[in-house]
């Protein structure tokens, strides 16, 4: 299998005719984007530097034009996302340094407070102690996920835009050979059924999905399964898991509770217990393995997540002059995609360096590598009016 020469990422979510990733998998296509990502180049100006049937070439810009991803303007093609050539990345990383230590600061600032918070959630109040909550909090919540919010309702970053074929996502590419962005704690993946928001985040296994939700649920749908069918298991498995938020419960108190027949809650409890979900207590209760943040916990995390992320945003403008002035060497600058687009993957590097930092200076202890190989947290959150 030949080696990838982007690395591809998006914020946001594919629609059901345009996958970026898929479009932009072929080899070929890579080297057309890189081709006229360092100067915009007719059609068959393309084939022949490519040394392709011209045919073939209009066939590609055809489909990247129709997805949104190559613009043409006079004949003359270039990428409609940012592509950061090796030498961008170069030229980007003293700015991502000093934009990382700007959140080291803040972070470590607002730990006392974000500790003192934490201490109120329901499942540490009785006792339940996970370590990597507060990666959880910070790293998934604060710079990932309000983080995106925060920053976009700042105007410093373009956190999703409407594309072709019912997408709304930001895409951007990395050229490899410098940065190794799967190895990076930027990766959120997420999905709600119902009133249960299923979570992971981190680091990607070194192959495959995922072995947790939300992407189990994605690979059954792959598969041909129903998607009512999807939605009902993942509520009946989000009920389990909200039920056990307050207290360890037998399959008898569990079944009573949650009136599921005997065999499906055996099968979802022996599904959870070995994906580390719940475990079983030495008498034979079951607990949760991963934590659960109720409506009442989300929102007390959220409002200390947003306030955290307020002050990075602040100094973020202070730099907004010098962030400006770097951007304007690159090649997404040169291609006319604007800062507040490009900053967006820009950012999940900032934010993915400086959990780096934290986690290595012992600030925030990172996640345990799971059963795939990954690293990364899991957690549910329970939604509100659903």
């Amino acid at each position: 299998m030949s080696e990838k020469l982007i690395q591809f990422v998006m914020c946001g979510s594919e629609g059901e005719r345009c996958n970026p990733y898929e479009l932009t998998a072929p080899i070929e296509r890579q080297k057309l984007l890189l081709l006229i990502n360092a100067r915009p180049l007719g059609i068959e100006d393309i084939a022949r530097r490519l040394n392709l049937a011209v045919e073939k070439a209009a066939k590609y810009l055809e489909e990247l034009l129709e997805c949104g991803l190559v613009k043409e303007e006079n004949g003359l093609y270039r990428p409609a996302f940012a592509i950061f050539t090796v030498e961008d990345q170069k030229v980007l990383m003293p700015l991502v340094n000093e934009l990382v230590g700007d959140i080291v600061e803040v972070v470590k600032h607002w730990l006392p407070r974000v500790r003192g918070m934490l201490s109120s959630v329901t499942v540490m109040r009785r006792g339940l102690r996970f370590p990597d909550l507060e990666y959880i909090v910070i790293g998934a919540l604060a710079l990932d996920y309000e983080g995106l919010d925060v920053l976009s309702e700042e105007g410093l970053i373009v956190k999703s835009k409407r594309m072709p074929g019912e997408g709304n996502y930001i895409f951007a590419g990395f050229e490899a050979g410098f940065l190794n962005l799967r190895g990076a704690w930027t990766w959120g993946h997420h999905s709600a059924f119902g009133k249960y928001w299923f979570n992971t985040h981190g680091k990607l296994p070194p192959a495959g999905p995922r072995i947790a939700f939300p992407d189990l649920a994605w690979l059954w749908y792959v598969q041909g399964v129903n998607l009512d069918t999807i939605v009902s298991k993942m509520v009946e498995i989000g009920g389990i898991l909200e039920a056990l938020v307050e207290r360890d419960l037998s399959f008898r108190e569990l079944q009573k509770e949650l009136g599921i027949d005997s065999l499906t809650l055996a099968v979802d409890l022996s599904l959870l217990l070995s994906i580390n979900y719940a475990r079983l207590t030495d008498r034979s209760n079951w607990r949760l393995a991963i934590p659960v943040l109720t409506v009442e916990d989300y929102e007390t995390v959220k409002d200390t997540s947003r306030m955290l992320v307020k002050d990075i945003a602040a100094r973020f403008r202070v730099k907004l002059h010098r962030i400006r002035e770097v951007y304007g060497k690159t090649s997404p600058a040169r291609n006319g995609i604007p800062l507040e687009e490009a900053f967006n993957q820009v950012y999940h590097l900032v934010f993915g360096q400086a959990l780096d930092e934290l986690i290595a200076e012992n600030i925030i202890t990172e996640p345990s590598e799971r059963i795939d190989g990954g690293k990364y947290s899991a957690f549910l959150v329970i939604l509100p009016g659903r």
